[in-house]
């Protein structure tokens, strides 16, 4: 009698892990958002993305950081300089997303792109004192040289448009080195972090002249490995940048009255 009893326990005790285990595997497939850490690198692009005391920080940081958290989703990001070395670990399955970024062709094949989360200004800077400098002008593209990051889709996008271009430096805070020692004509970056690292290392701002020369949507690439695990994340997330900057562009009235509503 004691042997049946031990059986029917034992039964018992299989059947209920076996639905345990099949209400687990069911959660990780109707969550599986919940179930697999987003692998991010963030390059370095202040005002956007940055390190501070060996954080990442950034208003894009913090925006992608808020994504996330309304999304339900565990990640592990990663600072880089930039996304040089990103696309080979895109394709070896070793990172899932790369913060912020412009579209190009390499990186649509392998991640899809998302809504934009902000609008970047790609900008020519030059010493004021040269006013030979006219990017507009039809000579520019063959005479003048011109530098970016390496490795950027800035410096991808000048090789491509065949302008006169030098190599640039891995670290984009150095590309200012570049210009004031003579070794180029102007530079290429994103104009607002342009003037974050004018400003930020106290450079005399009246020696640079700054045109932004195109818009181009600032989001999130996500690859298709991911994806392909995660079918319904990039509509989710698409979602939730609408609705981001849906609140950013609200009048500031609105957006106190919202914070701290009236009794």
């Amino acid at each position: 009698m004691q042997t049946t009893l031990f059986y029917s326990c034992a039964s018992k005790l299989a059947q209920y892990l076996l639905v345990s285990s099949i209400l687990v595997t069911g959660c990780c497939a109707s969550f599986s958002l919940l179930c697999q850490t987003l692998r991010v690198a963030v390059p370095d692009y202040p005002p956007y993305t940055y390190v501070q005391n060996k954080e990442i920080a950034g208003e894009g940081y913090q925006a992608f950081t808020d994504l996330m958290a309304e999304l339900g989703v565990e990640y592990h990001a990663e600072a880089v300089p930039h996304f040089g070395r990103s696309l080979i670990d895109m394709e070896n399955k070793q990172l899932d997303a790369m913060l912020l970024a412009t579209e190009s062709p390499e990186r649509s094949a392998l991640a899809e792109y998302s809504e934009p989360l902000f609008f970047t200004d790609w900008a020519w800077v030059w010493l004021a004192k040269r006013h030979d400098i006219q990017p507009d002008s039809e000579q520019f593209k063959d005479l003048a040289v011109v530098s970016a990051q390496k490795n950027s889709n800035i410096y991808r996008w000048l090789a491509l448009q065949q302008y006169q271009i030098t190599p640039g430096t891995s670290d984009i805070r150095g590309l200012f080195n570049l210009l004031d020692h003579g070794r180029v004509d102007a530079i290429m970056l994103p104009a607002l972090t342009a003037t974050t690292l004018i400003n930020k290392y106290q450079r005399d701002k009246t020696q640079y002249n700054i045109h932004k020369h195109i818009q181009l949507p600032y989001g999130i690439y996500i690859s298709k490995a991911y994806l392909a695990d995660n079918p319904d994340f990039m509509r989710k997330l698409n979602r939730a940048i609408k609705k981001y900057n849906a609140a950013r562009q609200q009048p500031e009235k609105n957006r106190t009255d919202i914070a701290a509503p009236k009794n």
